[in-house]
């Protein structure tokens, strides 16, 4: 696929699944499972945004001191010339884990969020003023 077809999901239960539907859509998604974060794999990172161009880092965690937003620094840092769509981060609510299974779910980033954010780094999604 061309440049710019490309994007990149960060950690999350559901990352193939979207990788699977973004393929449907022509969108090839390079997903990076980050199996620590010390020591957190820079070059890889990196690399991954130097040949995508986009960044959507995906985590359960609260979006505040997160490891998506230490991911964003680094890119900002070492690579943000590379990037052609702003960053997407998609994080759990900030708010305190619910019991429930169906607010849990609420909670947590879901498969289509994932997708909806890797559609708006590629400019695949119309935007929400246009739609009206």
């Amino acid at each position: 696929m061309g440049r710019g077809r490309y994007t990149k999901v960060l950690m999350a239960e559901s990352r193939f699944q979207a990788a699977e539907i973004l393929s449907k859509d022509g969108i090839s998604a390079e997903v990076i499972n980050l199996r620590s974060i010390r020591p957190l794999d820079r070059d890889t990172i990196t690399a991954s945004v130097k040949k995508t161009n986009r960044l959507v880092t995906v985590e359960e965690g609260f979006p505040q001191h997160g490891v998506g937003a230490e991911i964003c620094a680094i890119v900002v840092e070492e690579c943000f010339e590379y990037l052609d769509a702003p960053v997407e981060r998609i994080a759990g609510a900030d708010v305190p884990m619910p019991y429930a299974a169906n607010l849990e779910r609420l909670a947590v980033p879901q498969v289509e969020d994932i997708v909806r954010a890797a559609k708006r780094a590629c400019y695949r999604s119309i935007p929400i003023a246009a739609a009206a």
